[in-house]
């Protein structure tokens, strides 16, 4: 989870959230590799603003099998880059932006998500 305070973003501007991720490909040398469940499972993606009801959440494959649509982006550091949601900013709030990753599914494991963080943007007008 990761939380930024509203008063050090740009006032009256509509931001995205992004994560930022790899999935861990495996070796030659795992023989019992049996995938990393993202491809079967969806996550949420959820942005909620302290002390409001409403907020962005959205399930989505991480690693969508090839019938799925996919959202996640490559970027040319080799991460990849999922949009989580977004939120509007207004000048007279101070309050927290709180933006996760949340399991749907907690039957089987997952394994192999690298999180290098979450980046916010302003969305263009």
């Amino acid at each position: 989870m990761a939380k930024v305070e509203t008063r050090i973003l740009s006032p009256q501007t509509t931001f995205a959230a992004y994560l930022i991720f790899k999935l861990e490909e495996a070796g030659e040398e795992d023989e019992d590799w049996w995938g990393n469940g993202f491809d079967e499972r969806p996550v949420k993606l959820c942005i909620h603003l302290e002390g409001r009801e409403d907020g962005d959440e959205v399930s989505v494959f991480l690693d969508p099998s090839t019938n799925v649509p996919q959202l996640a982006h490559d970027r040319e550091d080799r991460w990849k880059e999922i949009e989580m949601g977004e939120f509007f900013n207004k000048n007279e709030e101070d309050s927290l932006i709180s933006c996760s990753l949340k399991e749907l599914s907690c039957t089987s494991t997952w394994s192999g998500l690298i999180v290098e963080g979450i980046v916010l943007r302003p969305r263009a007008a």
